[in-house]
């Protein structure tokens, strides 16, 4: 009899174990100002890489908030030829603007900072390995800050930062301007390095929260500016 009750104990405990972890990662993740600020259900950012990427990044980087900072999460950001400028993350801190490109990539990762297209390495299995093309993330950012510039004044600094997931190896990446690209787990580390090198400029808080309220009309985007991103981006 109480091998029977021990045995049911253990069981419990072994079905509560996941539960519990799914509850109290549930709980964090409605708390947080990643769900305030996007609104995205719970399913939808743990069933998509790309969503699922934004609120790691968020994470890594939630300590800022601590400092007064702010953020913006998937903007639809309007360019000058008619198309849009999908931005992933806005860090806003007093001493400038950091616009965060998120590759929730795994594999092997090599790019130069002056090439086009990068690659993305991945194993097949029995020794082989398939290669994916993607566009280099540090053009593409520069893309984004030139739209997000139309947007505000001229003297704020922003700063391009390319984050790729823990999943994935930098194995041979060359970059040798002022572009940050690091790791989701290393970037608040890199952030603030950067941070300490900035002594010549603080945003006023009132310039900071004008200029929050004019990109955060791009954030929160309707389906048919999504769809007319994705139509015009072919």
């Amino acid at each position: 009899m109480e091998d029977t009750i021990l045995i049911s104990l253990i069981i419990t405990f072994i079905i509560a174990i996941p539960i519990i972890r799914f509850i109290l990662r549930y709980n964090e993740y409605k708390n947080s100002n990643y769900y305030r600020n996007t609104q995205n259900s719970y399913w939808s950012v743990f069933g998509d890489s790309g969503k699922y990427g934004e609120y790691r990044l968020y994470q890594y980087l939630q300590s800022f908030e601590s400092m007064g900072c702010k953020f913006l999460f998937n903007l639809y950001v309007p360019r000058d030829n008619g198309k849009t400028s999908e931005i992933d993350v806005i860090l806003f801190h007093p001493k400038g603007l950091f616009v965060i490109e998120s590759k929730n990539y795994s594999g092997w990762i090599f790019g130069n900072e002056n090439n086009k297209y990068w690659t993305q390495t991945l194993p097949v299995g029995r020794g082989r390995s398939h290669k994916e093309k993607f566009y280099n993330p540090i053009m593409q950012n520069a893309t984004h800050i030139r739209a997000i510039r139309k947007h505000i004044n001229n003297t704020i600094p922003v700063y391009s930062v390319i984050a790729f997931s823990d999943n994935c190896t930098l194995k041979d990446v060359t970059v040798k301007s002022n572009v940050i690209v690091t790791y989701y787990s290393n970037l608040a580390r890199e952030i603030k390095y950067k941070l300490s090198e900035i002594n010549n400029y603080t945003m006023a808080p009132e310039l900071m929260n004008e200029t929050y309220n004019k990109l955060s009309k791009y954030a929160n985007v309707d389906e048919m500016t999504k769809y007319k991103h994705i139509y015009n981006s072919r």
